[in-house]
């Protein structure tokens, strides 16, 4: 696969099309903002992991024909980082977030419903476009998954949780550094006011322990930024 040419998303990639109708998101960029002609070629992923060299075939108004080969699929590498952070009321600081953390390879996102949560819209779909481009821009075939947004508890009664748990909080007690880890590994990042002592104890007693990552207190933001980017070091 030729990494110098753009990558778009294509949400029905599928080794046994060799045609395809182009993504209407896809297609505007393509056409009207890279304004590329039929002959022209580019590579597409379904971001889960396959790829394809694709070759404009025909263009009009409301539609874009691709031909479709040199499909591949993917390995994900590196551990997979699981990041449970609190929802924020201002949405540029987590959408600013959700596009560093995808750069830095994340693999799911939780938004938590935490109890000094400031509540807000949570709007999914702009969410995952924020992805999507962000996967597309750091050249990525696998997106991260977005979950809706729940709980501590709820989340705690996940069953496929990795092993490797931790919790960034900024009480006074005995902490760990954060450092990489090759391990499967989900961090939990709490809102402005932190979490409470009750969340604390209740991650504490399902195998979620303290860390820290430095001298100085992070906002909500740049606190989930930090500890991926620690992790995969």
């Amino acid at each position: 696969m030729n990494s110098d040419k753009p990558l778009f998303y294509q949400s029905n990639l599928s080794i046994d099309q060799q045609n395809q109708l182009l993504d209407e998101e896809t297609r505007k960029h393509v056409v009207t903002v890279l304004r590329m002609k039929e002959g022209d070629a580019f590579t597409v992923t379904n971001g889960a992991g396959l790829s394809a060299n694709a070759v404009l075939q025909k263009i009009d108004k409301k539609q874009a024909v691709v031909m479709l080969d040199e499909f591949q699929q993917h390995e994900r590498k590196g551990n997979r980082i699981t990041l449970g952070i609190s929802l924020l009321k201002n949405n540029t600081r987590f959408e600013w977030m959700l596009e560093k953390v995808t750069e830095l390879g994340v693999f799911e996102i939780f938004p938590l419903l935490l109890d000094r949560t400031e509540r807000q819209h949570f709007r999914k779909e702009r969410f995952e476009q924020i992805i999507r481009s962000a996967s597309l821009q750091s050249e990525q075939y696998f997106f991260p998954f977005l979950h809706e947004p729940i709980n501590l508890s709820q989340l705690l009664q996940k069953g496929e949780l990795p092993i490797t748990r931790m919790i960034a909080h900024c009480y006074s007690t005995e902490k760990k550094s954060i450092k990489k880890n090759s391990a499967d590994t989900i961090l939990l990042i709490g809102p402005e006011g932190d979490f409470t002592e009750d969340e604390i104890q209740l991650a504490m007693e399902n195998q979620f322990i303290p860390v820290e990552m430095g001298a100085t207190r992070l906002r909500t933001e740049t606190a989930g930024i930090v500890g991926v980017a620690l992790l995969r070091g």
